[in-house]
């Protein structure tokens, strides 16, 4: 049994040698960068997601919560409704003819005494051309632009 070698290893210069150790140390480094950067991102999407989750469980709450509320507020109308119902059929007032005669002991009103005060006043019309002659010449409220009739 023949133990088999390894070839050894292609003899470099100094030069190259350094560059590919330099290139496989940067290699590394960029690896490990990467590495914390995808862990850093993990991270994240976790934090992310627990948010979300927090936000759609509050949203689902509100969303609850109005709904519990409308149909609360909808059942208090309904309740309010009915009493409001209630009380007006209690205070119905009794229908009774409209008088027509006024009562003796209340004073008559003021707008029946100005109704028949304008009723008498409201008599027959002047008509006549010295009438009306005098009440444009007399009337300061005709604007100059305004010419008079004279008959």
């Amino acid at each position: 049994m023949s133990k088999k070698k390894a070839a050894p290893p292609p003899k470099l210069s100094i030069d190259r040698q350094r560059a590919a150790e330099r290139e496989v140390t940067e290699a590394v480094d960029t690896a490990k960068r990467l590495k914390a950067r995808a862990r850093d991102a993990r991270k994240k999407v976790k934090q992310a997601k627990k948010a979300a989750k927090a936000a759609a469980k509050a949203a689902r709450a509100a969303r609850k919560d109005a709904e519990k509320a409308r149909r609360s507020y909808k059942k208090t109308v309904e309740r309010a409704a009915k009493e409001h119902k209630k009380a007006a059929k209690k205070n119905e007032p009794i229908a009774t003819p409209k008088r027509t005669t006024p009562s003796r002991n209340e004073p008559r009103s003021a707008r029946r005494r100005e109704r028949s005060v304008e009723r008498a006043g409201s008599g027959i019309w002047e008509v006549g051309e010295d009438s009306v002659d005098a009440e444009v010449a007399e009337s300061p409220e005709l604007d100059s632009d305004v010419p008079a009739v004279e008959g």
